[in-house]
C-alpha cells in the first residue's frame, strides 16, 4: 500500500512538473532576425501586425473574422455597410478608438461616420470590401507598442499592457535587421537569436535539434526574367524554358520546399496554376536551339546573391540550358545580363491585384479587369506568352525558432508572411 501511494505521489508530481513546464508564462525578450533592412516601420512590413490592426482579419481559410470591428450589416442598400467598432479599444497613445479615428486612418475608403459606427461603400460587393479591409492596417492598437527604431538596423517593440485582446506573454521583441541568412543560422545555433529566417537548403540543419519551424503560404515567386532592353530571340527564350528541370531543383536545392510552377500566381491563390505545363521538354528545346544561328545561342544570366538559393538555382538553370545546346554565362549582380533570376512577392490576397503588381514589377503590360477565374487565367496566359518571364517556384517564408520558444495559439506566421507573435511565450 505504501509503495502504491509512493508511486501515485510520484506520478502526480511528474504531471505537476510537466504542467508547470508547458504552461505559458509572462516575461522575456524575443530576439528576431531578418534579411530586410527597412528605413521605417511600414504597415506593409511583416512586423506591422505587432503594432497595427485592421477592422477585419481573415482566418486560415480566408473567411473574414471580426477584429477592430465586431460586426457589419447592410445600411439601407447593399452598397453601404455599417461597421460597429469594438468598444473600449485604446490606441497606443491612450486615446480611444472612435469612428472619427477610423475615418481619418483610411482615406482611401469612402467612409462616413454615424455615432460609434462607420459606414463604408461596397462598390464591388461586400466580399471585396472585407478583403480590402483585412489588408488595410489601420491604427496603432496592436499587442505591442513601438519602442526604439534604428533605420535598417534594429527595432524594439514593448508589450501593450492595455491591449484589448489581453497583454501578450512577451515583455518585448527585439528585431535585428539586415542580417544575412547564414549569419542568422549561426546566431540561432549560438543562442543569440530566438526566431530567424531560414533558407530551404538549411531547414534540415535548423531542425536537427527539434527546433520549431514555421512557414507562410507560398508567397514568393522565383522566376527568370529576360531584360526588356535586351534583344533575345524568342526561340532561345522558349528553349530555355523547356530545358529547365524544376523537379530536380526543388528536390535537391530547395529540400522539397515550395511548389513547382510555370505560373505567376500560386495555385492556392488562383486555383489554376497547375494548368501551365512545368515539365521539361529537352528534345523540343534542342530543336529550337538548332534552328538558331551559332551567334544567337549564348546568353548571360545574373542573380541577386542575397536571394535564397540564388547561386545554386542559377547554376543549375545554366546546366539545364547547356544540355539543350545553349551557352550560359552565370554572374551575380550583372546589370547587363540578358536574363535574371529574381524573387517577387505576392502582396495581396486579391488575385487580380497580385497579378497586376507582379506584371508591373516585371515590366509587363498590366492585365485587364478579371471578373472571373477564366478571364484572370486568360490575362495571365497572355503575360506568359513569348517566355519573357519563366516562373520556376513559389516558396513560402520559412522561419526556425529556438527550443525554448513556445506558441500558445498557432499560427504565428500569417498566409502572406505577417508576424503574429502575440501568442508566443518563452520557456525558462
Amino acid at each position: 500500500m505504501q509503495l502504491t501511494a509512493s508511486l501515485l505521489l510520484a506520478a502526480v508530481s511528474a504531471v505537476a512538473v510537466c504542467g508547470a513546464a508547458t504552461r505559458p508564462r509572462y516575461g522575456g525578450v524575443l530576439r528576431v532576425e531578418m534579411r530586410a533592412a527597412p528605413a521605417a516601420l511600414d504597415p506593409a512590413s511583416p512586423m506591422a501586425p505587432l503594432v497595427f490592426e485592421p477592422l477585419v482579419r481573415l482566418d486560415q481559410t480566408g473567411s473574414p473574422q471580426p477584429w477592430l470591428a465586431v460586426s457589419w450589416q447592410p445600411e439601407g442598400t447593399s452598397r453601404k455597410w455599417r461597421f460597429t467598432l469594438r468598444p473600449g479599444v485604446k490606441l497606443h497613445d491612450g486615446s480611444l478608438l472612435t469612428a472619427a479615428v477610423v475615418q481619418a486612418a483610411l482615406p482611401a475608403f469612402a467612409i462616413s461616420v454615424n455615432g460609434d459606427a462607420v459606414i463604408l461603400r461596397a462598390d464591388h460587393g461586400i466580399a471585396a470590401l472585407l478583403l480590402d479591409l483585412s489588408q488595410a492596417n489601420l491604427v496603432q492598437t496592436g499587442p505591442f507598442r513601438p519602442g526604439s527604431f534604428e533605420p535598417g538596423s534594429r527595432a524594439m517593440f514593448l508589450a501593450n499592457e492595455d491591449y484589448w485582446g489581453g497583454r501578450p506573454f512577451l515583455d518585448s521583441i527585439e528585431v535585428r535587421m539586415g542580417r544575412a541568412l547564414r549569419d542568422q543560422l549561426v546566431d540561432l545555433e549560438l543562442g543569440k537569436a530566438d526566431v530567424i529566417e531560414v533558407a530551404p537548403a538549411d531547414l534540415r540543419r535548423a531542425s536537427e535539434r527539434a527546433r520549431p519551424v514555421w512557414s507562410s503560404s507560398a508567397v514568393n515567386l522565383i522566376a527568370l526574367a529576360f531584360a526588356p532592353t535586351r534583344t533575345v530571340d524568342p526561340r532561345l527564350r522558349e528553349a530555355m524554358a523547356l530545358s529547365l528541370d524544376r523537379a530536380a531543383m526543388r528536390n535537391v536545392l530547395l529540400q522539397k520546399q515550395g511548389e513547382i510552377t510555370a505560373a505567376l500566381l500560386p495555385q492556392w491563390l488562383s486555383g489554376y496554376a497547375f494548368v501551365f505545363p512545368a515539365a521539361p521538354d529537352v528534345p523540343r528545346a534542342r530543336t529550337l536551339v538548332a534552328a538558331l544561328p551559332a551567334s544567337a545561342r549564348s546568353i548571360s544570366l545574373g542573380y541577386d546573391p542575397a536571394m535564397r538559393a540564388a547561386r545554386s538555382l542559377a547554376e543549375r538553370a545554366a546546366v539545364n540550358a547547356r544540355d539543350a545546346g545553349l551557352s550560359v554565362q552565370v554572374s551575380p549582380q550583372n546589370p547587363q545580363a540578358d536574363v535574371r533570376l529574381g524573387e517577387l512577392r505576392v502582396g495581396s490576397l486579391d488575385p487580380l491585384r497580385a497579378l497586376t503588381a507582379i506584371a508591373g514589377a516585371l515590366g509587363l503590360k498590366s492585365p485587364s479587369a478579371a471578373p472571373d477565374t477564366a478571364t484572370l487565367y486568360e490575362s495571365e496566359r497572355k503575360l506568359l506568352d513569348g517566355y519573357r518571364v519563366i516562373p520556376l517556384f513559389h516558396l513560402p517564408d520559412l522561419y526556425a525558432a529556438s527550443n525554448h520558444t513556445r506558441v500558445f495559439v498557432p499560427p504565428v506566421i500569417a498566409p502572406l508572411g505577417a508576424w503574429c507573435f502575440d501568442t508566443i511565450w518563452l520557456a525558462p
